[in-house]
């Protein structure tokens, strides 16, 4: 039924079986009546008839029920007027103001004062000696209709109550949205501005000051590209296309490299950071890891953000075994300003901060920590925070790994596999191959898919890191004729594409792992070196 169709009848607001309460201290006038109204039908309707041979024992029934429709009630029961004192006792003690009453009395000649009838909402009142059933019918309807009609106000107080609600949510929610966008331009701005003033610096700077600036260039970069990936992050988990991708990681060398991006940022305010991982974590887990960087790099980035100078940082790692998964427990404290009570509740939602004077003191989207809740609860986790205004906080994040004890991953001397790199731009092409390189593999480097080909390299190489567009020949043609000739090496796609629908193409292809750029070298290295030892594709022609 439709609200037009609701307003012109409101009967679906009705129950099935409309009940009904008859008060009479003589059993016979019970009975008569119940059998009268047995073959009562109010809009299809039948009435259900509870009986009371008092008004304390309808008090009870009434206290207990607040459904009743309409409440036949003689006057004169075990006092004069206990009914009339029922009545006062239905709208002013119980504030029952929907129930329709009709008072009978077997007095002849006795009727309640207007003054009565007026104050307590009374709605018919009957003789018994009039009581016909034509009589007592009419004035059922009557009632019903009153009770349906109040009702339907109800219903529609209730839902334009509903309606300012959600209008006060929705303006809420976009002066939420356009704090975020206002605090979104300036985390964007501030370290491009950055960038810019380091890169004109470097021209005339000296050895150790280029040192210096290229430390300060990193964080920038990464502090920007942490902005970026918050936004998009958010973005694909509310489409609800966000996929998580896992592989094994050395758990000492993620958390080495995820801290070392701060560190030159804490010591600049001379912030004392320590990192403490217990001795029963295993060497490898698997999972997400680049989500996981993210979660303890926003974790980081808040401590950062809100420890005074002088303060300390401490992240720690441990967790428990539990089958084949170990529970990982990764968490942040420090000694920064700390959260008030009534806002801790509320700091994992999407782009709240502490308060607008926070913000624009300490900066920051509002994102971050409302993302770490979503990542965490797509790795299958939690995440939470125990907080003293002034004193600090602890951001925590428990999510179960999986263990795998088949290689140690993360040494700066990796072994010395060979590696094709096929990449049409010169920059990522040659940063790719000097990574590798320093890690200790033998590295080739092709501008496109054709010249990979033509060259035949990777019927003796151990991995392809691909480059999806391309010149000539792409990525994903080049994979499929690699995997039609019987290539079984595993190959990692390099894309700037960001949706579920290239990443699946990607797959489709014959490439074992999708990698988005802008690439983070660790994770890239890792799961290369996983992918190599593992053997994704076994078959392969020397």
């Amino acid at each position: 039924m439709t609200e037009t169709e609701l307003t012109r009848s409101g009967s679906d607001l009705l129950p099935d079986e409309i009940p009904v309460l008859v008060v009479d201290d003589d059993q016979s006038v019970l009975d008569v009546t119940s059998l009268v109204l047995s073959r009562y039908r109010f809009e299809q309707r039948p009435v259900t008839v509870i009986q009371a041979r008092s008004a304390a024992a309808a008090r009870e029934i009434l206290s207990a029920r607040s459904d009743i429709a309409v409440v036949f009630l003689d006057v004169v029961m075990e006092e004069d007027d206990a009914g009339l004192k029922l009545v006062e006792c239905i709208r002013e003690e119980l504030n029952n103001q929907k129930i329709r009453v009709i008072l009978r009395t077997g007095q002849a000649g006795f009727a309640p004062e207007y003054r009565v009838v007026q104050n307590y909402d009374i709605n018919d009142y009957l003789a018994k000696s009039e009581s016909t059933q034509e009589r007592l019918y009419v004035s059922l309807t009557t009632a019903l209709r009153g009770y349906r009609d109040i009702l339907l106000s109800e219903h529609f107080a209730t839902l334009a109550m509903n309606a300012e609600r959600e209008r006060e949510l929705a303006s809420e929610a976009l002066e939420e949205k356009s704090r975020f966008l206002a605090h979104l331009s300036h985390e964007v701005r501030n370290p491009l501005t950055g960038m810019v003033g380091i890169i004109e610096l470097l021209g005339d700077a000296d050895e150790a000051e280029r040192t210096e600036l290229l430390q300060g260039l990193e964080f920038t970069t990464q502090t920007l590209l942490a902005v970026v990936d918050d936004v998009l992050d958010v973005a694909k988990i509310e489409a609800g296309k966000f996929r998580l991708q896992e592989a094994a990681f050395n758990v000492r060398y993620w958390l080495e490299k995820t801290a070392s991006t701060y560190e030159a940022i804490l010591r600049q305010k001379d912030i004392r950071l320590t990192c403490e991982v217990s001795a029963d974590i295993p060497v490898n887990l698997i999972g997400d890891q680049a989500r996981l960087r993210q979660v303890l790099s926003n974790f980081l980035s808040n401590a950062a953000r809100f420890t005074p100078a002088g303060g300390q940082v401490a992240v720690r790692l441990n967790g428990t075994q539990s089958g084949d998964k170990w529970a990982l427990f990764v968490s942040v404290s420090d000694t920064g300003i700390g959260i008030a009570p009534d806002r801790l509740t509320s700091v994992f939602k999407p782009y709240v901060q502490e308060t607008e004077a926070t913000a624009e003191v300490y900066g920051g989207t509002g994102l971050g920590l409302s993302l770490c809740h979503d990542l965490a609860s797509l790795m299958g986790g939690s995440v939470g925070v125990t907080s003293r205004q002034g004193k600090g906080s602890t951001f925590w994040l428990e999510v179960p790994l999986g263990i795998d004890s088949s290689l140690v991953m993360g040494s700066q001397d990796g072994p010395a596999y060979k590696v094709l790199v096929c990449e049409d731009d010169a920059t990522n092409q040659r940063t790719l191959q000097v990574i590798l390189e320093k890690k200790g593999l033998d590295v080739a480097v092709f501008d496109n898919g054709q010249e990979l080909i033509d060259s035949e390299a990777w019927r003796v190489a151990d991995a392809i890191i691909m480059d999806c567009h391309m010149p000539e020949l792409g990525g994903m043609d080049t994979t499929r004729i690699i995997r039609a000739e019987g290539g079984g090496l595993p190959v990692l796609a390099l894309t700037a594409g960001v949706s579920d629908a290239e990443r699946q193409d990607c797959l489709e292809a014959g490439m074992d792992c999708v990698i988005s750029k802008p690439v983070d070298y660790s994770m890239l290295y890792d799961q290369l070196v996983s992918l190599i030892i593992k053997g994704r594709h076994p078959v392969r022609i020397a």
